[in-house]
């Protein structure tokens, strides 16, 4: 816990610089949050990105993000160019670097992503991509389905299933993590509590116990806050939480 409270100091203090950059870079908004699961294999984890308009229709979303899980921590950088060509929609490429201490364990990945509105209360979410994790030069393929309903003006129900996948001579694994949860604004300020179950399973060479958690989380904006999709952010790039928070580090 302790280990995450630095790198959340860190992000923080970036904030003020970030909306320093209005003018000069498009700055239109940030978005911080805070999570921590319960169980065996919950994480403590920060996030911060930023998001910055190239053209009316045109985003780019920056990510940095630490994940604590006991004796080990991983930072998460991100980008995700996009293009938003209205309220209703927007989609674009993205590409992910991650870093783990403990077991010197590096990933990157790429991949597509969209989000879409459907009706006045919902988005669905999409994501589809691949990568690699060393040592061991292990390839991998990922996706993630997410959608939200609101339920009133600040209550949502959200729910999400991902899974990826590895398939070596040497290691193979699958996890799927499937998540309900609610969020809910605090009056009309910048604040978001939320709560969520998810189950994780992980099976291949190194199979282990299913588990179901509680996740908490506490998220304030800063910047644009309308309820368009051109507002909403791309969810963190974490294709390998799974085995990071199980401990599963034997890929070579």
């Amino acid at each position: 816990m302790f280990k995450a409270a630095l790198p959340a100091a860190l992000l923080l203090s970036a904030l003020p610089q970030i909306a320093a950059a209005h003018s000069a870079l498009g700055f239109t908004g940030a978005r911080f949050s805070l999570e921590k699961g319960t169980g065996d294999f919950g994480v403590t984890r920060a996030d911060l990105n930023a998001d910055f308009a190239i053209t009316e229709a045109h985003g780019l979303q920056i990510d940095l993000g630490a994940s604590d899980a006991g004796p080990r921590w991983r930072g998460d950088l991100a980008a995700h160019l996009y293009m938003a060509p209205t309220e209703r929609a927007k989609y674009g490429v993205f590409a992910a670097l991650g870093d783990t201490s403990h077991e010197s364990q590096t990933s990157w990945a790429i991949g597509a992503e969209a989000i879409w509105a459907v009706g006045a209360r919902s988005s669905i979410s999409a994501r589809a991509g691949l990568g690699s994790v060393s040592p061991g030069s292990n390839d991998f393929v990922f996706a993630r389905l997410s959608t939200r309903y609101g339920l009133s003006e600040r209550t949502a129900l959200t729910a999400s299933l991902a899974v990826t996948d590895i398939d070596e001579f040497s290691f193979s694994a699958r996890e799927t993590t499937a998540s309900l949860g609610l969020a809910h604004r605090i009056g009309h300020g910048p604040v978001t509590v939320s709560a969520r179950i998810e189950n994780s399973a992980l099976s291949g060479s190194f199979a282990s116990k299913d588990e179901t958690r509680i996740v908490i989380g506490l998220t304030t904006r800063f910047g644009a806050t309308g309820h368009g999709i051109r507002n909403q952010p791309f969810a963190p790039v974490r294709p390998l939480d799974t085995l990071f928070a199980r401990g599963t580090f034997a890929l070579d």
